[in-house]
């Protein structure tokens, strides 16, 4: 005769949330927005500091060099907005569409997770190296090694549990139902 069940402590196992494709379109997408995040504030500080030159040498120096700085500032920016865009759709921001703002909602409490996660990883974390990690990116030498080191990338340590499976239904919800 079998025990009676125990409702109270019920037996589960192991429970692997999403498929195969929604845990890389998520780790993909928060990595991006952990590097896109501070490569954008890394560039808003620089180019304020070289408006702050701009506006020292105006009151200082020769006007054209401050014109010249100035211009220097406003290409600062416009590489800022560029790398934006580019980092958006290389991390699939517009795979999530309508869903990109539930999404950030969603998400928007892990950014030392997703930090914390990338040095368990062994790639640059901290918002003044994760430029790096562009970098190593962008260069044949260090891109596969990076890119072995990033399938590693473990989304379910980053988003807690309860949002876990509202992120993989989002996920699921923009994918046709027979691509599982």
């Amino acid at each position: 005769m079998l025990p009676p069940p125990d409702f109270d402590h019920p037996d589960v196992g192991a429970f692997e949330q999403g498929t195969p494709g929604s845990r890389w379109a998520l780790g993909r997408y928060l990595v991006g927005r952990a590097i896109g995040e501070s490569v954008s504030r890394a560039l808003t500080v620089f180019a304020l500091l070289v408006v702050a030159l701009t506006a020292l040498v105006w009151w200082l120096g020769p006007h054209w060099l401050a014109g010249v700085i100035g211009v220097f500032a406003l290409t600062v920016l416009l590489l800022r907005s560029l790398l934006g865009a580019v980092l958006r759709r290389v991390t699939g921001a517009g795979y999530f569409g309508a869903a990109e703002g539930r999404m950030r909602r969603l998400v928007a409490e892990t950014r030392g997770d997703i930090r914390t996660e990338l040095r368990r990883i062994g790639v640059p974390s901290r918002m003044w190296t994760l430029p790096l990690l562009v970098w190593r990116l962008a260069r044949r030498a260090r891109r596969a090694e990076t890119l072995q080191r990033l399938r590693g990338f473990d989304a379910e340590r980053v988003v807690s549990r309860s949002r876990l499976d509202e992120v993989h239904m989002i996920v699921r919800q923009l994918r046709p139902p027979d691509h599982r």
